[in-house]
């Protein structure tokens, strides 16, 4: 098992880049490129953000924790904010045909790139599971599908001319 990382940044969006620095330090250290790459860096913008906005409702005086850690079968990032928590099973699946909401995918779009996400702390903290070992062409053609659906017919041609 590697030895834990982290970082500490203020609760506003123009820490984003320290948030960035850290992943892209991590994936040079790793060799992680291309797919995975895009999948951790976009978990973890999108957990960061919900936690600058929903955790700690845009409050400077609030910090944002993001930790890393190699564990045997991968990568686990964690991010995690100063506020109440919430429950996620609340949240309403942007899949289902009655969903009509402007917001809420991310948590969504979070869970189907990584390979495992987990809300700890009361929903205060989410750790995403990158299984490096597991990516082949079977997780990924899973992926695309899943996103396929998400996204809908006008995505699917882009995605079969890539």
């Amino acid at each position: 098992m590697g030895k834990l990382q982290k970082i500490e940044v203020s609760s506003h969006p123009n820490e984003i880049h320290k948030v960035l620095q850290f992943i892209e330090r991590i994936c040079d250290e790793k060799d992680i490129y291309n797919s995975y790459y895009g999948n951790i860096v976009t978990s973890i913008t999108e957990a960061f953000n919900n936690a600058i906005e929903h955790g700690n409702n845009f409050s400077d005086d609030k910090n944002v924790t993001i930790s890393f850690e190699t564990k045997n079968d991968g990568l686990t990032f964690c991010v995690e904010d100063q506020g109440n928590g919430f429950n996620p099973l609340n949240i309403t699946n942007p899949t289902d045909p009655d969903f009509d909401a402007e917001t809420g995918r991310g948590i969504f779009v979070m869970g189907l790139l990584s390979d495992n996400m987990l809300f700890l702390e009361n929903g205060a903290k989410v750790c995403f599971k990158f299984l490096i070992s597991n990516i082949n062409k079977e997780t990924s053609d899973k992926r695309i599908e899943k996103l396929k659906a998400f996204l809908g017919k006008k995505v699917n041609q882009t995605i079969k001319n890539i």
